[in-house]
């Protein structure tokens, strides 16, 4: 049973302003809004941008600013009361983390400060930096300034992250787990994605798709918002519908690059077929195709490609634009305009042009729609989104009247197991290590290293990109191999690729790597940098490095939730078997505990007079499959997952104390099958376990401090931990929790091979 989704409200911070209103002026226009390239240093001239120039866009946090303006607007169109429960879906590839790069030459000063015992120099503003230095703080920053109580996810999917968000809100809409979506996208231009993105060849002279002289994108700032909410919740508050949200898909790149997309355009078109037949539509329906639209050349290759292999011979009359062309390439924010700029030409019955389309490429073949809009029927609109490191993610749209009415109740979510674990700590590789974790005694530390290529040739390369990518990818191959998965996995049977889900969680990801190597030669000589400096520490490169070892053409999510966004990964995972968008899932989660990242910990520890929980390398990962594929195909099964829950309180990103009532609500509701019984309590984090009276929890005897400062692995690796106990123990069952800063609790429900039926 599936209950159509509709878009409620919409916001949007461009180039042209802010609101909708704007926009849609702009993109009846269809001129572009590029001006020239403010506050950076230019790099071999290529000095055209769409940043927001407004006054009142300025200062360290303009990004949450913008982010919120359009969120504001985006509820006030939709109205209310908000029935039920209310999500946030936050999709963001640099957050506020701009701050901390803009004052990186104080934050290396009071590190050498730290360094070298004397009083380092931190004031408010630079502390705030560090502490929203981790893009999904964002999605904190949002839920307080709006006042939103409820499931809280950050997702970065590079320039796909706006679309991957929005289809993570629509399947939740779908199985009950939350009544209304706030869906944000949101990026600003910054020095070291403009020249990391230019170094690696993306950035171009003027943004012109599908143009026989286009070189290149040009990159802006903006913020999108769209408000989901089920159809008969809708008609039921006489609430107004703008459109219907009918599908959505999402794939991984079959290509050995980490990066570059094939040109082939095989696995995007096969994520628009998959779109359309979630939607309950096919190729014949679709009128408008707002693309991808980059100006590259070999994305605008690419996506031709995919219309054609979709479309077929009637690929010629389905209209197709770039809004980028107009507003810019706004990174995670570029998918939600998008999505407005699709509802609105399907509301007006017209499409918007390609901006600058003066002479087509000639080997480019269809109907780009170049320099003036025009009215056309549109009966059914697909947005397409490409992310660098493989994602295909594709909406699809119909008239707000035209969606299959719902029937009947939600399904109950299948029997979830546990197949294989994979764990990397401070205590050794593998989950075994992780013995040393119990009891009161101080768990030995390993002596050798973690080493990527003890798990992959050298020839793959893997060495070279993110220390956290490295480690998600060494949990994510033992855990494989434990299930008895082969790498890589077949095209086709009962384990083929395409079949096969990933979904990490990470709290920096290669990020604060990333600026450690940008940011000072952006102080002293942008010109040395490399191409490899930003394109090999992408948050999302541990799922890409598990999906091109393995062979996974399925979705690829990465979460950047904090803290919580291990556990997040399992939730998702469940969420996507659940839906039948996969049989399969490697879900994960790992962070560096590199030099940058544990001085930022040091620093603010040392400010607010607590002791530091230093952050390790760390990364933990589970194979979790339907339990009857599990069984049918002979896999171990090791564990039941039997319930998840994420919840979030509208708490300032730094504060650090426990978000009691979140963690009681997310106990409570994974531990209601059991509610009657004892549960082993694996919990890391602040939080007074003794305060959820509704569950009963015994001590496991798991001391996650063992861990060290594992960030998104700590409470993955309890997990883990969690499932060797309960495989052994008869009729044992187990609730692995955790709280964060900013509100944010999760919380799993674990039970043996027996289901915890003894």
């Amino acid at each position: 049973m599936s209950f159509p989704v509709v878009i409620t409200g919409m916001g949007a911070v461009t180039v042209f302003g802010d609101g909708c209103t704007a926009l849609f002026e702009a993109l009846r226009k269809g001129e572009s809004g590029l001006h020239e390239l403010r506050g950076i240093a230019v790099a071999r001239g290529k000095n055209r941008s769409a940043q927001i120039e407004d006054p009142r866009r300025t200062g360290p946090w303009r990004l949450s600013d913008m982010a919120v303006d359009a969120a504001r607007e985006a509820l006030a169109q939709a109205g209310g009361p908000a029935p039920g429960v209310t999500g946030l879906y936050v999709g963001t590839t640099g957050g506020d983390n701009r701050a901390l790069e803009d004052r990186w030459d104080d934050f290396l000063a009071a590190r050498r400060a730290l360094a070298a015992g004397a009083d380092p120099q931190v004031d408010d503003e630079l502390a705030e930096a560090m502490v929203r230095f981790p893009i999904g703080v964002l999605a904190d920053v949002l839920a307080h300034r709006l006042g939103v109580e409820g499931p809280r996810y950050a997702v970065t999917n590079a320039c796909a992250s706006g679309t991957t968000a929005t289809a993570m809100a629509l399947l939740a809409l779908r199985q009950g787990t939350v009544d209304r979506a706030v869906v944000v996208g949101a990026d600003h231009l910054k020095a070291t994605s403009y020249w990391g993105a230019e170094r690696a060849g993306f950035v171009g002279h003027d943004l012109r798709p599908f143009h026989a002289d286009r070189d290149g994108s040009v990159l802006g700032d903006g913020a999108g918002a769209l408000i989901l909410e089920r159809a008969a919740d809708v008609a039921a508050r006489g609430g107004t519908p703008l459109a219907g949200l009918a599908g959505w898909a999402i794939t991984c790149d079959d290509n050995p690059h980490a990066i570059i997309p094939p040109e082939d355009g095989a696995s995007n078109a096969e994520a628009i077929r998959l779109a359309l037949a979630d939607a309950g539509l096919s190729p014949e329906d679709i009128d408008y195709f707002n693309a991808h639209g980059t100006g590259t050349p070999l994305i605008d290759r690419l996506e031709t490609a995919s219309a054609k292999l979709v479309f077929g011979d009637r690929a010629g009359q389905v209209a197709i634009s770039s809004t980028k062309s107009i507003v810019g390439h706004l990174a995670a924010a570029s998918p939600i305009i998008e999505a407005i700029a699709t509802v609105y030409c399907l509301t007006e019955q017209w499409v918007h042009p390609t901006a600058k389309l003066d002479r087509i490429d000639p080997a480019l073949t269809l109907d780009y729609v170049p320099l003036r809009g025009r009215p056309q029927r549109i009966r059914a609109a697909v947005s397409n989104s490409l992310g660098g490191g493989g994602t295909n993610a594709v909406l699809a749209f119909r008239p707000q009247d035209s969606a299959p009415a719902a029937q009947g109740a939600f399904e109950p979510v299948p029997e979830v197991v546990v197949t294989g674990t994979g764990a990397v700590s401070r205590l050794g590789d593998g989950p075994d290590a992780l013995e040393a974790a119990y009891g009161p005694n101080a768990a030995p530390e390993r002596t050798r290293p973690f080493s990527v290529l003890d798990h992959i040739d050298a020839a793959a390369g893997y060495q070279y990109l993110s220390r956290s990518a490295q480690l998600g990818f060494g949990a994510a191959a033992q855990a494989m191999a434990d299930a008895g998965l082969p790498v890589p996995l077949p095209a086709e049977g009962p384990l083929a690729g395409r079949r096969v889900a990933v979904v990490m969680g990470t709290a920096v990801g290669g990020l604060s790597a990333m600026a450690e190597t940008l940011c000072p030669h952006l102080s002293a000589d942008p010109t040395r940098i490399t191409p490899s400096m930003s394109l090999d520490h992408g948050p999302q490169l541990a799922a890409t490095l598990v999906c091109r070892a393995a062979g996974v053409t399925g979705p690829m999510v990465t979460l950047i939730s904090g803290p919580a966004a291990g556990l997040q990964a399992v939730e998702v995972g469940r969420a996507l078997l659940a839906a039948g968008a996969c049989d399969i899932v490697i879900a994960g989660g790992g962070d560096a505990g590199d030099a940058p990242t544990r001085d930022a910990a040091r620093l603010l520890a040392r400010r607010q007079g607590r002791a530091v929980e230093e952050p390790t390398d760390s990364a933990a990962c589970v194979v979790l499959e339907r339990a009857d594929g599990a069984r049918e195909r002979g896999a171990p099964v090791r564990a039941v997952v039997t319930g998840c829950a994420s919840w979030s309180e509208p708490q300032a990103p730094d504060r650090t104390e426990a978000a009691a009532g979140a963690l009681t609500r997310c106990l409570t509701a994974v531990g209601a099958d059991g509610a009657d019984r004892p549960h082993l309590s694996y919990h890391v984090g602040k939080g007074n376990l003794s305060d959820t009276g509704e569950v009963k929890l015994l001590a496991s005897g798991f001391q996650p401090e063992a861990l060290g400062g594992a960030l998104a692995a700590g409470p993955l690796l309890a997990f883990v931990a969690a499932v060797a106990r309960v495989a052994v123990e008869p009729g044992a069952a187990a609730i692995v929790s955790t709280v964060a800063p900013g509100g944010s609790a999760a919380a799993l429900r674990l039970a043996g091979p027996d289901g915890g039926r003894g």
